[in-house]
């Protein structure tokens, strides 16, 4: 083989050329040797010596040279432009859709180069063609989408920005430059804006791992002088492939929320020690009235329902306190807690509740003391221990088990009790939300033991 077969051969190009060739180099061959010839016919019947022959050939030999010369000269140069003035035209629209300019015409339309839109040109033209029409509607596609975009992001109340793999700003909204500064540099990094250890490393973490992340922080806004409470959620932006090129968070103004719920925080704390001071003295004259009435009858009676119904109350009470210590942030007082003592203690104050429903109570543990705040954690334990005995029909099992796990400690309370249905599972931690309200009016529950 004296040529590598390539992978696609331009036969019609190459045959157009061939030919163009032929006809122009071979007609004017075949004239110059007639014309040579009759030339050497008419001298040569005139020369007498052998010298003057010689000089006569060699003027018709100088002469067909000369002639093929300007032949071939003149049918390379016009096939030469002509096979490569469409190349021309070619480059010019590459160039065109290199600079996203679409205002060539379509291939083929303009009539006075149809005998050069022949063959493979005409088809390398036609598919440059349509790459630039593809091109130019994929443009208006994605500017369409990039102004819908931008649209929505400006109409977002919240903060929005994406950043790159180190850290620059892709993209932002306009509420991002209300809250949190101008831009004063083309080339600008998250840390020009945020010193907060908690945004940088939810963003860290994202770039890292490829996760969502959420971080609750309080940001100064440039304008003002106090902090402003923020939910910051970090997605990953990733390509096609799965590739991970950047994230973008979202800032959520929770201040408002915050600032509500502090108020109701407040208010349910204010109203729970008001009503405690007179719930006790209800208390207290209920108990003090029982006394006069020492023989059972229709006053005694009324007189514990008073009382039972003033428990269930001071126990609400009780609970709402709690809760709002807890929401307030108080501080929990960690000490060294022995975990028998615990339960022997919570199980003393039930004890009563427990010989009424004949329940069989275990206790079993796998850690002797653990490191927790001595008040919480027997809340804890009695409120999940009080609902087994309630909830759990009579002569049923109850056991509690401390558990040692990898660098934590479990705490399981395990009855034969009819359960919780798994629909129910995820609000079993609301507050006053109950599975069974009818049932757990009769046991006297407030909805608030699990929350």
């Amino acid at each position: 083989m004296f040529f590598k077969k390539p992978a696609f051969f331009p036969k019609q190009l190459f045959l157009r050329f061939v030919i163009q060739q032929v006809l122009g180099v071979v007609p004017a061959l075949v004239i110059a040797a007639l014309v040579v010839r009759l030339y050497l016919a008419e001298r040569l019947t005139n020369l007498s010596s052998v010298e003057e022959v010689v000089h006569a050939y060699d003027r018709a030999f100088l002469f067909l040279a000369l002639v093929m010369a300007v032949t071939v000269s003149s049918i390379s140069v016009y096939t030469g432009y002509r096979l490569v003035l469409p190349l021309g035209r070619i480059l010019v629209k590459a160039r065109a859709i290199l600079k996203r300019e679409y205002s060539f015409s379509r291939a083929g339309e303009d009539k006075s180069h149809a005998d050069d839109e022949q063959g493979e040109w005409s088809d390398l033209e036609s598919a440059i063609h349509r790459i630039g029409r593809d091109m130019q509607k994929k443009d208006q596609t994605l500017s369409r989408e990039r102004e819908e975009l931008e649209a929505i992001l400006s109409a977002i109340s919240e903060a929005v920005v994406a950043v790159d793999r180190q850290g620059n700003l892709l993209f932002y909204n306009s509420q991002f430059v209300v809250l949190f500064g101008d831009l004063h540099r083309r080339q600008m990094r998250l840390s020009d804006f945020f010193r907060n250890p908690d945004v940088l490393e939810a963003f860290r973490n994202t770039l890292r791992e490829g996760e969502p992340r959420t971080a609750a922080t309080q940001l100064r806004l440039k304008r003002e002088a106090m902090f402003r409470h923020f939910s910051l959620s970090v997605a990953p932006l990733k390509m096609e492939d799965g590739t991970l090129y950047g994230a973008v968070g979202i800032f959520h103004d929770v201040s408002e929320l915050k600032r509500m719920d502090q108020v109701r925080i407040d208010f349910v704390a204010n109203v729970s020690h008001e009503l405690r001071t007179p719930l006790t003295s209800i208390k207290g004259y209920a108990q003090t009235l029982k006394e006069d009435f020492p023989e059972e009858g229709t006053s005694r009676k009324y007189l514990a329902t008073i009382e039972r119904n003033t428990d269930r109350l001071i126990a609400l009470v009780q609970d709402l306190l709690s809760l709002s210590a807890l929401e307030s942030g108080t501080e929990i007082e960690k000490e060294e807690i022995d975990l028998e003592e615990l339960y022997q203690r919570i199980a003393t104050q039930l004890e009563p509740l427990r010989a009424e429903k004949r329940h069989e109570l275990t206790f079993r543990q796998e850690v002797p003391t653990l490191f927790a705040d001595p008040k919480r954690l027997e809340q804890v334990l009695f409120n999940l221990m009080e609902n087994a005995i309630k909830y759990v029909p009579p002569g049923g099992r109850i056991e509690v088990l401390w558990a040692d796990g990898p660098g934590e400690v479990r705490l399981h309370v395990r009855d034969d009790g009819p359960g919780i249905p798994v629909e129910h599972h995820s609000r079993v931690f609301e507050r006053f939300y109950r599975v069974d309200s009818a049932r757990t009016r009769e046991q006297g529950g407030t909805g608030l033991g699990l929350a």
